[in-house]
């Protein structure tokens, strides 16, 4: 058997309380992962008295525990925690020790809401796309009206994580809250396709005539709309779909093939939806 991780201390029966996210953890392993998911938005006040005498008496590390008590309220205490910890617990290789610790010294002169966006980024990357939508909206909630370009960004992400959950209208309305703090060509363009996706024809027509100087961005959409069109032709879900089709007087070859490809689709999204 390979890969096996010699886990340290006891789990605890008490979990230490992490309130910014509102999760439990209960074992050193746990804190570990916490640190490497959220190092983007941790910085030296994480590295606190509770958390110190949580290590020692709930995870029954002791000696650690105390060692991580001298670094509470110090300058760098995250980076030099997390030194710590590669020194005493060996849940993650030397290479990912390093790789967290090369995260945290990027992100020390970042704002917290800088940190939390590259962490609402990775979320979104990921496919986890509700988890990122909450991040954005902490963001937004907490960053001043005056930092309008850093909150285009962020309404401009946010939008298209409501594409990806196929919600065109709120999409729209966080790419014209995108437009609207930082007018550009691409926030623009990300607002009328939005608006194309979400309305009938004939109320994004309205939409077009009332705004005549949207025009030749339009057509610029509809380009966009055809490549991506003629992107979908070659994609092998599409072959699949049309194989699936062609089986339609077969009656039940056709429905199970409709069922197979509508409950992948299905738990695609409720990926996408777990938090």
């Amino acid at each position: 058997m390979s890969n096996v991780i010699v886990c340290e201390g006891t789990l605890a029966k008490t979990p230490y309380f992490v309130s910014e996210d509102g999760i439990n953890l209960f074992s050193i392993e746990e804190l570990c992962y916490y640190l490497m998911t959220n190092a983007y938005i941790l910085d030296d006040s994480f590295v606190e008295i509770h958390l110190a005498e949580w290590i020692a008496n709930e995870c029954s590390l002791e000696s650690l525990g105390k060692e991580v008590g001298t670094l509470c309220g110090k300058f760098d205490a995250l980076s030099k925690f997390v030194t710590l910890l590669s020194k005493n617990i060996g849940y993650y290789s030397a290479e990912e020790w390093e790789e967290l610790q090369s995260a945290i010294n990027r992100n020390t002169r970042l704002s917290l809401n800088e940190r939390r966006k590259i962490r609402a980024d990775g979320l979104l990357n990921a496919g986890r796309i509700v988890m990122s939508i909450d991040e954005y909206e902490k963001i937004l909630s907490s960053s001043s009206v005056g930092e309008v370009r850093f909150r285009a960004e962020v309404y401009h992400n946010m939008g298209v994580a409501r594409c990806r959950l196929f919600d065109f209208a709120r999409a729209a309305k966080a790419f014209e809250l995108a437009y609207e703090n930082y007018p550009n060509e691409d926030n623009y363009l990300s607002m009328l396709t939005a608006y194309k996706l979400s309305l009938s024809q004939e109320d994004y027509l309205k939409y077009l005539s009332e705004h005549r100087e949207s025009y030749e961005d339009s057509l610029e959409v509809e380009r966009r709309c055809e490549i991506l069109k003629t992107n979908w032709e070659a994609q092998p879900e599409n072959k699949f779909f049309k194989e699936v089709l062609s089986l339609k007087a077969k009656g039940n070859a056709y429905y199970d093939g409709i069922v197979s490809m509508t409950n992948e689709l299905k738990e695609e999204y409720r990926e996408c939806c777990r938090k």
